[in-house]
């Protein structure tokens, strides 16, 4: 490990990020913004949570088929926001699943239990393995990362179901407090239908996934039109009628998850299956967080998750550095990425020139980079 190496002061993050920034305490710009975003939950948390009901209850009164939708992994997360619709808030709940050809035994027979556990229908959407390894073979040639695939085809069997059904709200497993790379340009991307359509055109995989696409510059409009009223103040009640309207979970109601794991163990049955809690959804989700360590020097897969927790709350400094110590020895792929390169007869120095020379930012529409800049710059609670 690099002992002169700079690291954030207060989460772990280290100089080699090209976009860090640190203060003359040596925190960085990464945590400052977490500071200044969620500093006043504690004095807000009872307003939130209470603007998250009056979406509810709006979806509610507009008598559709199903009053939201929730997009179920198997994962914590989204087992939690399946519980609090259908449990909590007793809402006509449509979950959704895709499975990608990937998704994993345990992810299964924890959605088993929690559809068990609650009365919410349940749509499954499954892409053949071959047809999804195609589709990732051509992610990981073009852009050296095929999680985007794999995310718009998540998207879209939400936005099917939502047209279908004419669902009013979308409530996901997710939220800016959680999201942890999402804000850190050298491993995110814009995760839009544009983009997806960008980086398959003119290859075979356009004719068996250029569906995915489709609607896409009215689905993205709407997107816009939900973070304008975010940054304007207006309630998401206002636009609900006319535009559905897609909300992160811990936006409004944000439990450490701890307390989430214990509340799904016990109300749906969810299991951890004596493993990590984090994305055990995916049979690939190693490799994404590996990918990352190839372009970035000193790092590791789980850098940025542990910053993500010593800002929650969840995780000392001091802890952090121990693992981290213990990980940066580790250099072996991971043995998804082994078999995912072997199925499709790509070699590890082809994959890792894929990762470190490709530019995905040059796929990316520069109004939507516009607008996801304006809107985590500009977002008010």
């Amino acid at each position: 490990m690099n002992s002169e190496l700079k690291r954030c002061s207060r989460c772990i993050l280290p100089s080699t990020l090209s976009t860090i920034t640190f203060d003359e305490e040596g925190v960085c710009n990464h945590c400052r913004k977490y500071e200044k975003d969620f500093h006043e939950w504690d004095q807000i948390k009872d307003r939130k949570e209470a603007e998250f009901r009056a979406i509810l209850e709006k979806a509610r009164t507009l008598k559709r088929p199903y009053d939201c939708l929730v997009p179920l992994s198997g994962g914590k997360d989204s087992t939690y926001a399946l519980y609090l619709c259908t449990k909590v808030y007793n809402l006509r709940t449509l979950a959704v699943t895709l499975d990608n050809g990937y998704l994993s035994v345990n992810a299964k027979e924890n959605i088993r239990n929690a559809l068990a556990s609650c009365n919410a229908d349940h749509i499954f959407y499954s892409i053949s393995k071959d047809n999804a390894s195609e589709l990732f073979n051509v992610f990981t040639r073009k852009t050296g990362d095929f999680c985007n695939a794999c995310m718009r085809g998540i998207n879209y069997s939400i936005e099917s179901s939502v047209r279908n059904y004419r669902i009013p709200v979308i409530v996901r497993g997710s939220g800016r407090r959680v999201q942890y790379v999402s804000q850190i340009r050298e491993v995110s991307s814009l995760n839009t239908a544009s983009y997806f359509a960008r980086v398959i055109r003119k290859t075979d995989a356009e004719g068996k996934f250029g569906h995915f696409a489709a609607h896409r510059h009215t689905m993205e409009l709407q997107k816009i039109a939900g973070g304008i009223c975010d940054i304007l103040g207006i309630k998401r009640t206002f636009l609900m009628r006319y535009v559905p309207q897609y909300i992160g979970m811990y936006d409004y109601v944000y439990k450490p998850f701890p307390e989430i794991v214990a509340i799904i163990k016990k109300e749906m049955r969810w299991s951890d299956f004596s493993g990590s809690v984090e994305h055990l959804d995916c049979e690939l989700h190693g490799i994404p967080f590996y990918k990352d360590t190839l372009k970035i020097a000193d790092i590791t897969p789980k850098t940025f998750h542990r910053s993500g927790l010593i800002r929650q709350g969840l995780l000392t400094r001091e802890e952090a550095m121990r693992q981290e110590q213990e990980d940066l020895k580790k250099k072996d792929p991971p043995a998804g990425l082994l078999k995912f390169l072997s199925d499709n007869h790509l070699s590890i120095a082809e994959y890792s020139g894929f990762v470190i020379n490709n530019d995905k930012a040059r796929y990316e529409s520069g109004i939507q980079k516009a607008a996801r800049y304006i809107y985590h710059r500009f977002r008010k609670y």
